[in-house]
């Protein structure tokens, strides 16, 4: 447990993210440039894609298509059962309330990866199709959570308008298009791009996560709740997704 616990918070990647908080509260002058910043999170996602397409391609549907319906409905019951619980419970306004049922419903592809090389670190198996499920969890959190505020609220864009932007964004691109091109390439082609796509990943994602910790130590001046409500708002929200 310990030896768990050791690779987990000591890990590289969860100590450059520490670095970065530390860095920001003694306002330090430590920047990342936002091009390189941009470069990681497109590298990051289209590694994750590539990985995962060459995996489903040696997956079996019958194999496949359980998680990925299990995938679905957790994509559209969790944003639905954390909206209506935010509003009741927390009192949280419609607008608020739909935003976050749509964050904690959705899926963060950073998270995602970390987790991904913390059981690679650990030499634990795990399907390879996973990234496709980062991708099929994307879409139906946000897709429910904008439904709720239209009929609500009354407004918003069209829904062409909403599922292109959605669907053309640059998160669900990099992670689908990664995943044609894994899938149609396979394994052998995957080998191909591996002293790029594969063998540096930690280190870039060592490097981006040193950028979120900057970026999550100078949003704590944004915080407005009390601690009571806003320990309540993420307890509630986090058992949604468990």
């Amino acid at each position: 447990m310990l030896e768990l616990v050791r690779l987990n918070l000591l890990s590289p990647m969860v100590l450059a993210f520490v670095l970065g908080v530390v860095a920001t509260l003694v306002r330090s002058d430590l920047r990342l440039p936002e091009q390189l910043y941009t470069t990681l999170s497109i590298y990051l996602l289209l590694a994750i894609g590539l990985k995962g397409g060459a995996e489903l391609s040696e997956t079996q549907l019958s194999t496949f298509w359980q998680p990925a319906l299990a995938t679905l409905a957790l994509g559209i019951g969790t944003p639905i059962w954390a909206y209506y619980t935010l509003r009741g419970a927390v009192r949280l306004d419609i607008a608020n309330a739909a935003a976050i049922a749509a964050h904690y419903g959705s899926v963060s592809a950073v998270t995602f990866a970390a987790s991904q090389t913390f059981l690679e670190g650990l030499g634990m198996q795990y399907e390879g199709f996973m990234p496709t499920l980062v991708a099929l969890l994307e879409v139906p959190a946000i897709v429910i959570a904008l439904f709720i505020a239209r009929i609500q609220l009354g407004t918003g864009s069209s829904w062409g308008a909403v599922l292109h932007e959605l669907l053309a964004g640059k998160s669900i691109l990099l992670l689908l298009g990664g995943l044609v091109i894994g899938f149609l390439a396979g394994k052998p082609g995957l080998a191909q791009v591996a002293p790029l796509f594969v063998d540096p990943f930690r280190g870039a994602l060592t490097l981006f996560l040193l950028e979120m910790g900057m970026v999550a130590a100078r949003r704590f001046q944004d915080l407005k709740m009390s601690a009571g409500r806003s320990l309540l708002l993420h307890c509630l929200c986090r058992s949604a997704t468990a």
